[in-house]
């Protein structure tokens, strides 16, 4: 940082360095970036109503309201929620449902249910805690409500307890809301929509509305989803996700398959010791539509029986000038992607795709980027919605944009939600600051010396998001495509997010530091690309 200090911060961490002005420009960046969750909106309202400036700024009110309505629909049995929530509104319907739930008390250990997606450890110990609170009392909604969370994170639709569970008579239309929650939140429209009717009689806030849209959207029903929308944005116009998904259903987007075969593109893929997810992905690579693209796939000093699996994959792409490069020693991923880059076959191409060893594409993968190349001609690069190998429903990463640029941090807004599933509110095309780099297409023109990956970011980690900050703050324009679903098989096994031993976290949080010093020397430059960007 500009004071030589590195502060890491834990997902929303940066607010507590930085004043009220700032911790409004990151809530409007959110907005714009994400459909906010639960915790979003309780860390944010809690920072703005602690901040002792809060009453007199202009805009607390709105924010507050805001937040406020989201916090209360999002988390029907969530106390802490609620109880601020209260505090503001004085609602008396909150206030009947606050003193009843107290009835239902829970250990603060099974309401946080933090780590459970990154330890099955964690997770399986606070399900046999909260299904043993259950089975000592059946109404138990507190209980029934961080259960059904779990089985959100783990995506089970219908788990066989709920079944069994009747909610205390005073929340059944809580219950019912929390529900719509669930199903519509793992896009089971099937299950969501036969109680609809009923949620759509109460009271409604974005957050429903928006769940419902793309349940409607599964349905066919394309109007309805669209007036679902146009509510929406009437009670939060903050929320571009919003706007974008209607231009969307408005006037869809159609990939131009021609151009796959009117484009010279060369479509390379880096491995290091990882045969099986190699021969996967070159496997699901020629099921796709190519074209006439070059194919190169680069070794990094495998000692495992890689090399046969990419020599034996040679027949599957027999209309593709298809080659392998071979190293001795793992030059890491920035080096990597620089070498295959600089291949004089591949500089002569007009189009660079990069994938990982490990995903799986669909078909018209590389015509919808082409696409979004010819439609927008200053986009430097272009990447796809990324969904984890262990559970293809849920998001590991959409896009990202600068959130914070202070002298004390530079951060970037989350790649997505936490135990975010793929319900179709990002099925758009926009502009942004970066994208993952494991399906990723560089236009060559606007790289007249090649790729150039940092290698400081060696052997892996962060090395994609510099390279695509580095085009931005060159004036270069990144865009996300989320009509391309990339599955990601990085993070299979073991929940959704790998264990990390002590030098794979060094080894983060080193590449980390690397990172933000170099954007803190870059800071005037990322103060006027937020401008620009109207942040």
């Amino acid at each position: 940082m500009t004071d030589g200090t590195y502060r890491a911060t834990e997902r929303f961490g940066e607010l507590e360095l930085i004043g009220l002005d700032s911790v409004f420009t990151a809530l409007e960046v959110y907005c714009d970036n994400l459909l906010p969750d639960l915790e979003a909106c309780l860390v944010f309202l809690s920072r703005i109503l602690r901040d002792r400036d809060a009453a007199a700024h202009p805009r607390t009110r709105e924010w507050v309201t805001l937040l406020a309505r989201k916090l209360r629909d999002l988390g029907p049995f969530h106390p802490q929620g609620l109880e601020l929530v209260h505090k503001l509104t004085g609602d008396p319907a909150l206030d009947a449902r606050l003193e009843r739930m107290r009835y239902f008390t829970l250990e603060p250990q099974l309401m946080d249910l933090r780590g459970v997606m990154s330890d099955p450890g964690v997770m399986r110990r606070k399900r046999t805690l909260l299904t043993e609170t259950l089975d000592r009392m059946p109404a138990h909604v507190l209980a029934a409500s961080q259960l059904l969370q779990l089985e959100f994170y783990q995506g089970v639709n219908q788990p066989e307890w709920l079944g069994s569970f009747t909610p205390p008579k005073f929340f059944r239309q809580e219950w019912t809301q929390r529900l719509f929650l669930h199903y519509a939140g793992l896009g089971d429209a099937e299950r969501a929509m036969p109680i609809w009717s009923e949620v759509a009689a109460m009271p409604l806030s974005e957050v429903q509305l928006n769940l419902a849209a793309e349940c409607f959207v599964k349905c066919g029903e394309t109007e309805q989803a669209m007036a679902c929308y146009r509510e929406s944005l009437r009670l939060d116009p903050h929320q571009t996700p919003v706007r974008l998904r209607m231009a969307e259903l408005e006037q869809p987007s159609r990939a131009d398959n021609a151009l796959v075969h009117q484009s010279k593109v060369a479509v390379c893929l880096y491995s290091w010791n990882k045969a099986e997810d190699l021969e996967r992905t070159l496997a699901g690579l020629a099921e796709t539509d190519l074209g006439p693209a070059i194919v190169r796939v680069l070794l990094n000093g495998c000692t495992d029986h890689s090399a046969e699996v990419a020599e034996a994959a040679r027949v599957l792409f027999p209309d593709n000038d298809y080659d392998i490069i071979t190293l001795p020693v793992n030059i890491g991923a920035p080096a990597a992607r620089n070498w295959l880059g600089a291949l004089p076959e591949v500089r002569a191409c007009d189009f660079l795709a990069y994938l990982d060893d490990d995903v799986e594409l669909p078909a018209d993968w590389l015509a919808h980027f082409l696409t979004v190349m010819r439609r927008y001609p200053d986009t430097s690069a272009v990447g796809a919605k990324v969904v984890f190998g262990s559970e293809p429903r849920m998001i590991q990463y959409i896009y990202r944009s600068f959130a914070v640029a202070e002298p004390e941090i530079i951060k970037l807004t989350d790649p997505c939600q936490v135990g975010q599933f793929d319900a179709g509110h990002y099925d758009f095309v926009r502009e942004t600051d970066a994208v993952m780099g494991c399906c990723h297409l560089l236009r060559m023109a606007h790289l007249p010396d090649g790729p150039q990956f940092d290698v400081r970011y060696s052997p892996s980690q962060v090395d994609d998001t510099a390279h695509d900050i580095r085009l931005r703050l060159q004036g270069g324009e990144v865009r996300y495509c989320g009509l391309v679903k990339c599955v990601h098989h990085q993070n299979t096994g073991g929940g959704f997010k790998r264990q990390l031993d002590a030098a794979r976290i060094g080894q983060v949080h080193g590449n980390d530091m690397k990172f933000q010093a170099w954007l803190a020397a870059q800071r005037e430059k990322v103060e006027r690309l937020m401008r620009k960007s109207g942040k």
